[in-house]
């Protein structure tokens, strides 16, 4: 646009340079939940990092989660009361630290004759649940089936005894952009990060790992180095410990989950949880303009699944049985589909079998080699990030890499007094209070740039229209911060379009060209 120099850098460039041939004091290897907020809190503790992901940042199992931050009720039932504190405390500190990343939801559990316990034991549970959660929510409600059909009439309740009302928390953008954003956020400590580099080779020496790296868009071979090793590789831990070395006495096995993502089913925001035929709890979840069903539970043995003809019609025919609606949900109406595998820890002599490991294995475990210099982080969930990371500070320190405590909170949001400039500088930019906002919430101090470009041009801080929900002055930056490389990378990753909007709309949507041309990838 005319009067608006390009002034986009290649930071991902920038990061290879400083990756080849640097030392570092800890390598995080893998860009998942666990490697990005390992990254973020080592290099908030004073450790000089670098985190190297083989695809993009959270383009596994952290980008196809439920999008739910809570505290496992659920468990509840396998009484597994340390595990439900530990999520409910961890899922108190991300919603203080990010205020309008996470929201708080109302779920409205419907119970019918095929649930396996009464809605009165269910309440009693809600309660229980509120309470390890140390009244940090609006408390839990009981709800006749009449209720239920006031709140809720997109439930079939025929068969519904009652239910509960309680709340926990849900992002308001995708898994995968919170995922992105705390490992992006590392970088403000001096971490190096990168995605699409891969490990192809790792070497002991005197003063630590020497690691063999390849960047795989261009081919670029490259060296790193480092006394430790944090493998965050999520299900492919074993793997990458194959390469060190290095075995756990814990083991994982993997639960496959599928979501579809259909046209809206209720426009109460409230997430609906209802139990399927197997008596395992289900959803039907807000996604923008749209509702996510699921999810399934299914034990396999490989990490590498995909949605098959089965899991599809399993999902619709539960959800057909439980909702009201004239026209039952068919495949015509799946918009798109997410499918990927929970890794589970099996503790050491445990089994794995059976149904029980589905719903008493979500426990990260954190193991270390101090003879090796390695770290593995096992398992784990999205709401348990803050114990993870807290978690490897102290594995590092054990391996004699002992960080400085930060001046202030490690994790979380810009402060107040960042956000006090903002608005301020917002409002007399005009800029419309509902795109500042959201501008806010997606960029955090990034937001700052795009102001730039809008003192600049005004026209900048208008709405793209079409499919595109943001400003060309927010795309800009997103090219310039966001490691964007492939058109996935925005489309299903740092945004949530290719979640919400069927493939050929997209491909028909000028905003999305613009952005494609704005990011370097028309």
């Amino acid at each position: 646009m005319a009067g608006i120099p390009d002034t986009r850098r290649d930071r991902r460039g920038e990061a290879l340079d400083v990756l080849d041939g640097g030392t570092f004091d800890a390598i995080v290897v893998g860009g998942g939940i666990n490697g990005a907020v390992s990254a973020l809190a080592l290099s908030a503790h004073g450790l000089r990092v670098a985190l190297v992901e083989r695809n993009d940042f959270a383009s596994g199992t952290s980008q196809e989660s439920s999008c739910m931050v809570w505290g496992g009720f659920k468990y509840l039932e396998s009484r597994d009361l340390k595990l439900v504190a530990g999520l409910c405390d961890s899922r108190n500190r991300l919603a203080r630290a990010f205020p309008t990343r996470l929201a708080e939801t109302r779920f409205l559990a419907a119970m019918d004759r095929g649930a396996p316990f009464p809605p009165w034991f269910a309440a009693l549970g809600a309660v229980a649940y509120w309470g390890l959660g140390r009244l940090a929510t609006q408390p839990p409600r009981h709800r006749s089936s009449a209720t239920i059909e006031r709140l809720e009439p997109s439930v079939d309740t025929s068969l519904v005894r009652g239910g509960i009302e309680y709340s926990d928390y849900l992002l308001v953008d995708n898994d995968a952009r919170f995922v992105s954003e705390m490992a992006i956020g590392s970088t403000r400590h001096g971490a190096a990060i990168a995605n699409r580099v891969e490990v192809v080779g790792a070497e002991p020496g005197v003063d630590g790992w020497r690691l063999s790296l390849v960047d795989r868009v261009s081919g670029r071979a490259l060296e790193a180095s480092a006394p430790l090793v944090v493998n965050a590789a999520g299900p492919n831990v074993p793997v990458v410990g194959d390469l060190v070395g290095a075995t756990t006495d814990h083991r994982l096995v993997f639960s496959k989950g599928i979501h579809l993502v259909v046209p809206r089913i209720t426009d109460s925001g409230r997430i609906l949880a209802f139990f399927d035929d197997d008596e395992r709890l289900f959803y039907v979840l807000p996604m923008g303009e749209r509702s996510v069903i699921g999810t399934t539970d299914t034990p396999v043995d490989d990490p590498e699944v995909a949605v098959t003809a089965e899991d599809r019609a399993f999902v619709l025919e539960q959800i057909n049985a439980r909702i009201d609606r004239v026209t039952p949900l068919s495949e015509a109406d799946v918009i798109a589909e997410r499918c990927g595998v929970r890794a589970l820890v099996v503790p050491p002599g445990g089994s794995g079998e059976g149904r029980d490991w589905t719903e008493l294995s979500r426990e990260h475990a954190v193991e270390v080699d101090r003879t090796l210099g390695v770290v593995s982080v096992l398992g784990g969930k999205l709401s348990d990030c803050l114990n993870v990371g807290e978690e490897v500070v102290e594995a590092a320190a054990a391996c004699g890499l002992v960080g400085r405590r930060p001046v202030r909170r490690w994790y979380g949001e810009p402060g107040r007094t960042a956000r006090r400039r903002y608005d301020e500088r917002s409002a007399a930019l005009a800029l419309d209070p509902v795109v500042a906002a959201h501008l806010w919430r997606r960029q955090g101090m990034r937001a700052f740039p795009a102001l730039d470009l809008m003192d600049a041009d005004r026209s900048m801080g208008e709405p793209m229209g079409g499919l595109v929900p943001m400003t060309e002055a927010e795309v800009r930056v997103m090219a310039d911060h966001e490691w964007i490389v492939e058109a996935d990378d925005f489309l299903r990753r740092r945004t949530m379009l290719a979640q919400v909007e069927r493939a050929e709309d997209l491909a028909a949507d000028p905003s999305v060209t613009r952005a494609m041309e704005l990011l370097g990838l028309s």
